[in-house]
């Protein structure tokens, strides 16, 4: 059975993860060793809240190293919403601060200047094997920031005022700025093809 570690550093949505893995099937764990979290297959890094808080949180207990060090050692990972945009290299969220520089790219504030909030549709950019099936489904924002980056690492696109990145990736690492958790179905649907699609891919 394929085990996915949830990385527990104070910030995201845990338990909700927690669970929807398991309701798909997979045996999940929650934490913050990393002698626990580089025996998973998956690793997926969750964040609600701050930037610039979430990545102090993530430099306090050395986890930033630890995620950068597995994604060297082609660990897959997947980010969540915050957790998605600590993935990139920086963001300009209540100034500029660095973030784990895994995917190129920046966080910018929302190009409208709204705060997007609620259900919307992704427009698949690039025909990955486990996203497109998924075009045009509607899945839950919540972000008054996004990714700026160049398009080779967009897979997907969500029109708000203006396009911005709704999947990005590179390599093993897969971010997404909406919450599949709490996306019903699709959501669920998403994130067994996300992680069948890494597992295999990590053979």
């Amino acid at each position: 059975m394929i085990k996915v570690g949830i990385i527990d550093y104070g910030v995201g949505n845990i338990h909700s993860l927690n669970k929807s893995f398991k309701s798909i099937g997979y045996r999940s764990i929650k934490s913050y060793e990393p002698s626990i979290l580089e025996t998973c297959d998956v690793m997926v890094l969750p964040g609600v809240g701050s930037f610039p808080y979430a990545m102090k949180q993530l430099t306090k207990s050395n986890l930033d190293k630890f995620i950068i060090d597995q994604s060297k050692n082609k660990k897959p990972i997947i980010g969540i919403c915050l957790g998605m945009q600590l993935l990139t290299e920086k963001s300009e969220e209540n100034g500029e601060h660095n973030g784990l520089g895994i995917i190129p790219g920046q966080i910018k504030n929302n190009l409208n200047s709204d705060y997007h909030i609620g259900w919307n549709n992704i427009e698949i950019q690039k025909e990955a094997s486990f996203i497109k099936k998924f075009n045009n489904h509607e899945f839950f924002f919540n972000h008054g920031y996004s990714f700026v980056g160049q398009s080779k690492y967009i897979l997907s696109k969500t029109y708000f005022g203006e396009s911005f990145a709704s999947v990005i990736m590179k390599d093993k690492t897969i971010g997404f700025q909406f919450h599949p958790e709490k996306s019903q179905k699709a959501g669920l649907q998403l994130l067994k093809s996300t992680i069948n699609f890494l597992s295999k891919k990590n053979d």
